[in-house]
């Protein structure tokens, strides 16, 4: 059986690129997470992008739903990421916090993406 993790994903646009969170610092994938049993992906994405870069945001506005690729658990089994994507406007300069050990900009290259990451950008920059 697939379990299926609601995730809530940030996209926020800055004069130097999209803002990315890596946890190794090397693979760089959309601020967000999994929502809480109680919480909406919305509120998931907005917490997230709080505790892993210490951006506030001001609105989060939804724009598309995307099925994420199979995973591993870590217990077994297998998931995959349901995530609920917003455009974020949000305050502050990111610095990595939490998990997060690096934070960086895209603009289109120079950044090792998560093949989901990738795939949710390219269709975010469809929309234009």
């Amino acid at each position: 059986m697939v379990y299926r993790r609601r995730r809530g994903t940030a996209i926020v646009e800055t004069p130097k690129g999209l803002v990315m969170v890596s946890l190794d610092g090397s693979t760089f994938t959309l601020p967000g997470g999994g929502a809480r049993r109680d919480e909406s992906q919305r509120d998931a994405a907005v917490r997230e992008l709080r505790e892993e870069t210490g951006m506030e945001a001001i609105d989060a506005t939804y724009l598309f739903d995307f099925m994420g690729i199979l995973h591993k658990g870590v217990r077994g089994g297998e998931f995959r990421n349901s995530h609920k994507v917003f455009f974020v406007k949000a305050k502050g300069t990111p610095e990595p916090r939490q998990e997060i050990v690096k934070v960086a900009y895209y603009k289109g290259s120079g950044l090792k993406l998560s093949v989901s990451a990738q795939k949710i950008i390219e269709k975010y920059r469809s929309l234009a």
